[in-house]
């Protein structure tokens, strides 16, 4: 998933459970820039540590804001003050774990879940967007 804070997704995709996101990162980075244009930053936990993660991510223009795994030979240096932004996105994971049917993957079927994803993020986007508290 790419989002642009805790509250709004711009690109959702969804792999098998024993799969790894990394390997996916190209095309969902194309997707969102495809959709919003221009990315300055791309950030991402060690889990995207790999040069064909940071080479897609440059390949739209975007700089990407990954720390080195400990066991790479030559770590490239980290924005720690972007980095630290990761957690509006951990946010919404969050937000999202609050509904339980997503959080635990009821669904079998990917169209099924992703169906369900999609509307979960709709209602958080809406939360997010109407004020509750007029009192």
């Amino acid at each position: 998933m790419t989002a642009a804070d805790e509250d709004t997704a711009l690109e959702v995709e969804v792999v098998a459970g024993q799969r790894h996101d990394a390997p996916r990162l190209k095309p969902v980075v194309r997707a969102t820039a495809r959709r919003v244009g221009d990315i300055e930053q791309v950030v991402g936990d060690k889990g995207f540590d790999g040069q064909p993660q940071r080479d897609a991510v440059r390949a739209v223009g975007a700089e990407p804001v990954i720390p080195a795994k400990s066991n790479r030979v030559d770590p490239e240096p980290l924005d720690s003050a972007a980095y630290r932004e990761r957690n509006r996105v951990e946010r919404l994971f969050a937000k999202m774990k609050e509904f339980r049917r997503v959080a635990t993957r009821y669904d079998k079927r990917k169209r099924m879940f992703l169906g369900w994803v999609h509307l979960v993020l709709g209602f958080i986007r809406l939360r997010a967007k109407t004020n509750v508290n007029t009192a």
